[in-house]
């Protein structure tokens, strides 16, 4: 990796950081809002998972038309149902347990809480790696480098961003439970599928547990220039923002 590019990371982290560290307290002035009960968790649980985003508040989900691989190919999740297979990662075709979904409403024009709606656009995470566009809930996680990483937390304003979901007032979702907990492919993507809160993760997960995980992790990250302190997630994140430059730069 070329010094410049090192430079530019640790400027934007720098950046970043200070960014987050002035929202929060401009947020810390002003009056809250009451919203709504958010489908999701809507907080960071001890396990790094970011919480969860469907209505039992522990649910992975994607938005409807996601295509999954089945044993039949990728088929929308919408379509798909109980004793149907689906490919994972470490286990081969496993045959769905559960499939549920729900409904996420604007609130005051904008999406909130942990069932926020995330973009992974094609390529992000890889070479044709998702093959497609990706909507999941911003506490999905994907499954990168061997770690389990909420959507959320690696959202970097060009390849995996905010879904804006234009002229929609509501989103449908859908979520998948097997045996256990593991890996499918969603549009040609590794994601976790449905995890209960007291199974074990079939892979480590890594998360941000609120703001200052994430100040902290962007102060790594800026000086990793000087002495290279950084965790696996401020890896993951930062190669994800390097790579999706990289392409933009090419495009």
């Amino acid at each position: 990796m070329s010094k410049a590019v090192k430079i530019n990371r640790s400027r934007r982290n720098a950046l970043k950081a200070a960014s987050i560290t002035l929202g929060a307290a401009l947020a810390s002035v002003v009056p809250r809002r009451t919203a709504s009960a958010d489908p999701g968790n809507g907080n960071q649980n001890g396990n790094g998972n970011g919480g969860n985003g469907n209505h039992y508040g522990w649910g992975s989900c994607f938005l409807r038309g996601t295509r999954i691989l089945t044993g039949d190919g990728y088929r929308p999740i919408e379509d798909l149902a109980v004793g149907e297979v689906v490919a994972t990662r470490f286990g081969g075709f496993a045959p769905i347990k559960a499939v549920d979904s729900f409904t996420l409403d604007r609130e005051a024009g904008a999406w909130v809480g942990a069932s926020r709606p995330v973009r992974v656009k094609r390529g992000a995470l890889g070479e044709n790696v998702p093959e497609a566009d990706l909507c999941l809930t911003a506490s999905h996680a994907l499954f990168v480098d061997g770690f389990l990483v909420p959507a959320g937390n690696l959202v970097n304003g060009l390849s995996i961003v905010f879904e804006t979901a234009d002229g929609q007032d509501a989103l449908d979702f859908f979520h998948i439970a097997l045996e256990r907990h593991e890996v499918i492919d969603a549009e040609g993507a590794p994601c976790e599928s449905l995890r209960a809160p007291a199974a074990e993760p079939c892979v480590p997960l890594l998360g941000f547990n609120g703001g200052k995980s994430e100040v902290r992790s962007r102060v790594r990250s800026a000086l990793s220039l000087i002495v290279d302190r950084r965790q696996p997630i401020d890896i993951i994140r930062d190669g994800l923002e390097e790579r999706a430059r990289e392409l933009a730069q090419a495009a």
